[in-house]
């Protein structure tokens, strides 16, 4: 059987009272109820932002991996000094990634390393993200790193080779950083 408009009483029925909640001693009114089911997904949603969230591993363009920690113990048991970026947003910021020629944003495209050739001015420059071992077995092409302000950023690796304007072949690890 289906339902019609016709079989829905119109609200100025007089319908009366609902009698779902008669066999409960508590007789709270709809603003009651609602209140405490609002009160009850806010709770919930605070609770979700109390607990900080696990670092898991990441999976990036090219179907390379990321590091599923923010610290790379593994290579570097008692810390490592950071290098500050030569290039890009992050230049003046905190350091976070360690190692590479050249590091920063500039390397960068949507959050990885860039993959391919791109051009900038008579330069041609391949770029080509890698995958390298944080003292493990494991290899992966990117890490995260959190700085003394609490900003965490992912530092991927890569190689970029710079052809024309006076430069024959030059091949640079080069570590694109990204704020995650």
């Amino acid at each position: 059987m289906a339902l019609t408009l016709a079989d829905i009483p119109d609200h100025e029925a007089g319908t009366g009272r609902s009698t779902a909640l008669a066999d409960l001693e508590f007789t709270g009114r709809r603003r009651t109820v609602l209140r405490g089911i609002t009160l009850g997904a806010l709770t919930l949603g605070a609770a979700a932002l109390a607990f900080p969230r696990r670092a898991r591993a990441e999976t990036g363009p090219n179907a390379l991996s990321g590091w599923d920690r923010t610290d790379c113990h593994d290579a570097y048991p008692t810390g490592y000094d950071e290098n500050p970026d030569t290039s890009g947003t992050f230049v003046n910021g905190y350091a976070a990634c360690v190692g590479g020629a050249w590091r920063g944003s500039d390397f960068c495209d949507a959050g990885w390393h860039k993959y391919g050739t791109t051009t900038q001015g008579d330069v041609q420059v391949d770029h080509l993200p890698v995958s390298t071992a944080c003292g493990t077995t494991t290899t992966k092409n990117a890490w995260r790193w959190t700085t003394p302000d609490g900003n965490v950023y992912r530092c991927s690796d890569g190689f970029s080779t710079y052809w024309g304007g006076g430069q024959s072949g030059y091949t640079y690890l080069t570590i694109c950083r990204a704020r995650v």
